[in-house]
């Protein structure tokens, strides 16, 4: 929303600064009056379309993709703000919009209340008041003060005046103008618009009077005698407009010659301005992505890079150091509804490999199952050390708990918090999420949505380098907590290609033929097995996949980089011994 009042807002200045530097001081005031009006409703308008662009067709070419370590999603409890500034943000704008809106009510209203003597002048309808109003029109009549009316006659060049502006509909211009103010208040061009759009409406009324072949300076002299008789109302085209000396600027100036030239120039800007603000929408070639297949590597040296890849990582910049520094919960919280939406609209155009290496993920919010608590558990929700509590979505003191039952509630949802999802307000290490059975029904109604998640390295119990060591007998683990892995060595370093993990994929993403495999093989994977000695020469290199050719393709490159390396030897207690080397590999087509 925000972006869509900017683009107005810069739209409507671009327009208005062309006429007022090119067009105004033009004696071509229909053109003005359309160039006006059409660059209003256009400055409205162009923010909302959208022009689809044709995105080049990118040189695609498969890759292997290597695993990473494995990753566990973590997400965390929406903070509910006890003080919403959107919801203030629109109470003002409503508030200020009524009161624009009764001030234009009020006005058309003081001009029907208008009482006096209604005669038809001319085949024109006229108003002439006991007051000593200046002249002035409004929508299909003229109003005018008594003492206008001499003989029964109107000076002639007021009422051609007035005249055209009924004849010429200014006050459809007017209304349009007001409509615009009264709901996007917050944009200060339409001053500058309304302020133009009167002046040019005054330059076609004295241009009426003029062609009549009037004095000038005898309609002049009249303008200035009018000009003290009084202030004008609002909607409304008074004779004495108090903008003289612009106007008698006009009634003497000529033709310039450049008026063809500058006329193009107004319609080029408005051209111009359609391409620059407009949306941009990027297709591909329907008949390109059928033929195309798309593969991409998580290694950080990417041969494949698209657009919507670009722009997620663009987005994700802005908060770069939150995500970096492990300030989750921070992120969440400042990370604007427009970067998210869009976040979650680039992410489904990712491939899987440029998926894995970005730290946030989206997924679909898993289905409510009715569970009750337990009375243990509900008792044990009073800790506030260890659980913060929501209630209906509602942040509430887990004192609150006392005031429910277990028979109040229809379901229960318990979360941990990683140590970098804590927050000052909700330090604690879990979250519990109740519902009551209203809430739970009328939340299962509701389809389901996508959810933004923080993606958490987590450490493999097995690393890539398997150190070889002879078969012992493993103890008994009943009675033990077997969620504690007993296999760690904390004196054991795997053996390293030189260069490191990047420099080995690098090097079979190089070598390895992708040549014969395309998208109908499916999905292919493999793991390849390589085994190094005590002094870094590769032994031997074994395999297994899904599919044979490509296990022999991945076993054959390992085994030509094998013969050419000597390795860094894995180490356990300081000495060098011998190891596998686990790599697995995937190559997928999109």
């Amino acid at each position: 929303m925000l972006t869509i009042i900017l683009k107005i807002i810069l739209c409507s200045s671009v327009f208005i600064a062309v006429y007022y530097l090119l067009l105004e001081r033009e004696k071509m005031y229909r053109f003005n009056r359309f160039y006006l009006l059409s660059s209003l409703v256009l400055s409205y308008v162009i923010p909302f379309i959208s022009i689809t662009v044709q995105q080049p067709k990118p040189e695609n070419k498969p890759e292997i993709i290597f695993e990473e370590t494995a990753q566990q999603i973590m997400y965390t409890q929406p903070v509910q703000e006890s003080f919403d500034w959107m919801n203030v943000m629109w109470i003002i704008y409503g508030i200020v919009t009524l009161f624009f809106l009764i001030k234009s009510i009020l006005s058309i209203r003081a001009v029907k209340k208008l009482q006096g003597e209604k005669h038809l002048y001319q085949n024109h309808r006229v108003v002439i008041t006991k007051e000593n109003l200046a002249p002035f029109s409004f929508w299909n009549t003229i109003y005018l003060g008594e003492d206008y009316i001499k003989n029964n006659t109107i000076d002639p060049r007021i009422f051609l005046h007035e005249k055209s502006h009924l004849d010429q509909k200014h006050s459809i211009d007017l209304i349009l103008m007001d409509i615009l103010k009264i709901f996007t208040w917050f944009n200060p061009v339409l001053f500058l618009y309304k302020k133009a759009i009167i002046t040019n409406h005054e330059f076609l009324a004295d241009e009426a009077v003029l062609k009549s072949r009037y004095s000038v300076k005898d309609y002049q002299s009249l303008i200035l005698e009018e000009i003290i008789a009084g202030q004008s109302l609002h909607l409304t085209h008074s004779f004495n407009f108090n903008n003289t000396k612009k106007r008698f600027i006009m009634m003497t100036a000529k033709k310039s010659k450049f008026i063809v030239l500058k006329k193009a120039a107004g319609l080029t800007a408005l051209v111009a301005a359609a391409a620059l603000f407009a949306e941009r929408t990027y297709v591909m070639d329907p008949v390109s992505t059928a033929e195309t297949q798309k593969v991409s590597s998580i290694a950080t040296d990417h041969s494949l890079t698209t657009d919507p890849y670009k722009e997620f990582r663009s987005i994700l910049s802005k908060y770069s150091e939150l995500l970096n520094s492990g300030k989750y919960a921070e992120f969440s919280k400042k990370i604007s509804d427009n970067d998210k939406k869009r976040l979650e609209e680039l992410y489904s155009q990712l491939t899987d490999a440029q998926k894995r290496e970005q730290k946030i993920t989206f997924f679909n919010t898993p289905d409510l199952i009715k569970r009750v608590p337990t009375e243990n558990e509900l008792k044990s929700f009073l800790d506030k050390s260890n659980y913060a509590v929501w209630i209906d979505s509602k942040k509430v003191d887990n004192s609150s708990l006392n005031n429910y039952k277990t028979s109040d509630f229809a379901s229960i949802i318990i979360s941990g918090v990683g140590k970098n999802a804590r927050t000052a307000k909700n330090p604690q290490p879990y979250q519990v999420s109740l519902m009551t059975h209203d809430y739970f029904e009328k939340k299962k109604e509701e389809k389901p949505h996508t959810a933004m998640g923080i993606k958490k390295e987590s450490i493999k119990e097995i690393t890539d380098a398997i150190p070889l060591k002879e078969t012992t007998q493993t103890d008994n683990n009943e009675g033990k907590n077997t969620n504690i892995s007993t296999n760690t060595n904390q004196n054991t370093t795997e053996a390293e290609y030189p260069g490191g993990k990047a420099a080995l994929r690098k090097k079979i993403g190089m070598t390895v033929d992708t040549s014969q495999f395309s998208s109908k093989n499916g999905t292919l994977s493999s793991t390849v097995y390589i085994h190094i000695d005590e002094n870094g020469k590769g032994t031997k290199v074994t395999g297994s996949g899904n599919n044979e050719i490509f296990t022999n393709e991945i076993i054959k490159t390992a085994e030509l980089i094998n013969n050419e390396t000597v390795w860094k030897p894995a180490t356990k207690d300081g000495k060098a011994v011998a190891s596998i080397y686990k790599l697995p590999a995937t190559m997928t087509f999109e």
